[in-house]
């Protein structure tokens, strides 16, 4: 049985994001506005059917995906010159999606093994008329692609995998960034020899009481 649509407005949303946006420094546009809550919208409706994601409250979709993913977007934006950017297992578009929206100047490539989170992805590019963004409906060490600037991750498997599956597809001087909600020390230790940490950032997620952090690593 499917689940119910949450109630939704617009306009309530939209400036709830607004709202949390002004307690980051990051910019955003009244089009990015308009388009950031379009997501919402979108992945509250599909939601119902296709159960993308676990969270079911608006508010909370806007904090933990919209808020939760744009945090990265400065790190990405620090790394050095940057092009193309690789969200590895990107699920229902997060981060990938919001930063290609924050970022209208890069292009990003979504890849994910789950056709149905990303049938949803490809109808939020295309209602937005998303140009910077391409879908990859692959697992990362199945791809075979020109290799990216930046190769980032939310929440999709301990570092230590994300760089055995993917440091094919990351250019020499290019950086991984690892967005951790749980970075404990084992996970630091198991880190592949073929990489290092060149620095630890944390991320500040506007109303959540939650550690968030970006591991950026460079090969070695």
């Amino acid at each position: 049985m499917a689940n119910k649509i949450a109630p939704f407005s617009f306009d309530d949303c939209r400036a709830q994001i607004k709202s949390l946006f002004l307690q980051t420094s990051i910019e955003v546009s009244d089009e990015q506005l308009d388009q950031l809550t379009c997501v919402i919208e979108m992945l509250n409706t599909w939601n119902a059917a296709l159960n993308l994601t676990a969270i079911k409250s608006v508010d909370q979709m806007v904090v933990l995906h919209i808020l939760d993913s744009a945090v990265v977007s400065p790190v990405i934006n620090s790394v050095g010159k940057v092009k193309t950017i690789a969200d590895v297992g990107t699920g229902a578009g997060f981060p990938g999606v919001v930063l290609a929206i924050l970022n209208p100047n890069l292009q990003f490539t979504l890849i994910d093994s789950v056709g149905k989170k990303l049938s949803f992805v490809r109808q939020v590019v295309t209602k937005l008329k998303l140009n910077n963004v391409e879908l990859i409906n692959k697992r990362c060490e199945e791809i075979e692609h020109e290799p990216f600037d930046v190769i980032v991750s939310r929440a999709f498997a301990p570092i230590e995998r994300m760089v055995g599956w993917c440091l094919p597809l990351l250019k020499d001087d290019g950086r991984f960034v690892a967005m951790k909600a749980n970075l404990d020390d084992n996970e630091i230790q198991d880190i592949p020899l073929t990489v290092t940490i060149e620095r630890i950032e944390d991320l500040k997620v506007p109303t959540l009481d939650a550690k968030r952090q970006a591991v950026i690593l460079k090969r070695i």
